[in-house]
């Protein structure tokens, strides 16, 4: 079996400095590590990653903690986090809670078996949630893009309450009126916090009904049903704010079904961007969030945390603004 001790006799370097590369160490010259690394190729030298944590008091690994992995949204989200840590030789442990609390709850206190280093959480819930048990693990936390009220920790978000505003203003400006609101579920602070934004904007303009409220989840399903309902109900409807893409492609579908036509009828608008809101016919207008550049910053600031170079004393929560994307699935108005 090949040991460091080949990798740096094969390197012309002390078993030192192959380990000090091994595990990313900032003290050595990158020619130097350049000739580790082709003696480790070539040798197919593979470190014991269980020895390595032992030896240093604690691993590399990072526990990635999301709410629903089959929304397109997280698995970019996740490759933000993720091409971060492999640059830093740290590795990534992905758990999926299914938007289910206690299931988070369960995964959260098997947590100390992975020997865990950070961990970055998407909590599931906003409300009532007791997150002792991660203060109890005493490791670095970076929460992105949903918050809570009971975890309280640097965070990184988009500011969901501006980009609905700015959302809902744009089909306000297109001559809409009757703008219906499809919400996520309300125990998360991101649907909250983008029926703020609907809200401000529909009072703003004298145009707000309690009646064009919607909440739901962050599903095509829910985005359906929501849809059926509001058609069933109104005779005439302008537009519709979905709370995240995954709702506008249910509530198109729904609109479809009813004979309706798009933006010809009803005008539509999302929130998130995901990668094939651009290919849907017609391609769907929609607030853009930087999502991989989320999930880098929130590795990044954790990373810091984890290695003492944080140079932040207090919690820290960033909000990154959205951008508002024009495709087809808004119509303008005559006279607008």
């Amino acid at each position: 079996m090949i040991t460091i001790k080949d990798v740096a006799k094969k390197a012309g370097v002390s078993v030192g400095t192959v380990s000090n590369v091994i595990n990313n160490i900032d003290i050595v010259s990158e020619s130097t590590k350049r000739k580790v690394f082709k003696a480790i190729k070539e040798l197919n030298f593979k470190p014991n990653i269980i020895a390595r944590s032992l030896s240093k008091g604690k691993t590399d690994n990072i526990a990635i903690i999301v709410p629903e992995i089959n929304n397109p949204f997280f698995p970019e989200l996740i490759r933000g986090i993720t091409d971060f840590l492999e640059t830093k030789g740290y590795y990534a442990i992905i758990i999926n809670t299914d938007n289910n609390a206690e299931k988070e709850e369960i995964f959260i206190n098997g947590l100390n078996s992975f020997l865990v280093s950070g961990i970055i959480i998407a909590p599931a819930d906003s409300k009532g949630k007791d997150f002792r048990v991660l203060s109890e693990l005493k490791i670095p936390i970076v929460i992105v893009d949903r918050e809570s009220d009971n975890l309280n920790d640097d965070t990184v978000i988009v500011n969901n309450h501006k980009g609905a505003y700015d959302a809902v203003n744009y089909l306000i400006n297109c001559g809409h009126k009757i703008i219906i609101i499809l919400c996520g579920s309300n125990h998360t602070k991101t649907a909250q916090n983008r029926y703020i934004g609907w809200r401000k904007a529909m009072e703003e303009n004298n145009l707000f009904n309690d009646d064009y409220i919607y909440w739901g989840d962050f599903t095509i399903d829910s985005g359906y049903k929501m849809m059926d309902e509001v058609l069933k109900k109104f005779k005439k409807v302008d537009a519709v704010f979905a709370s995240n893409d995954i709702i506008a492609i249910g509530a198109m579908q729904a609109i479809r079904e009813n004979g309706l036509r798009i933006p010809e009828d009803i005008s539509i608008i999302g929130f998130d961007d995901i990668y094939f809101s651009k290919l849907l016919s017609p391609p769907l207008t929609t607030i853009r969030q930087p999502v991989y550049e989320i999930g880098s910053m929130a590795a990044e600031i954790l990373l810091k945390k984890i290695e003492g170079k944080s140079e932040l004393k207090n919690i820290c929560r960033y909000v990154i603004d959205g951008e508002l994307i024009i495709r087809d699935s808004v119509a303008k108005k005559a006279g607008s």
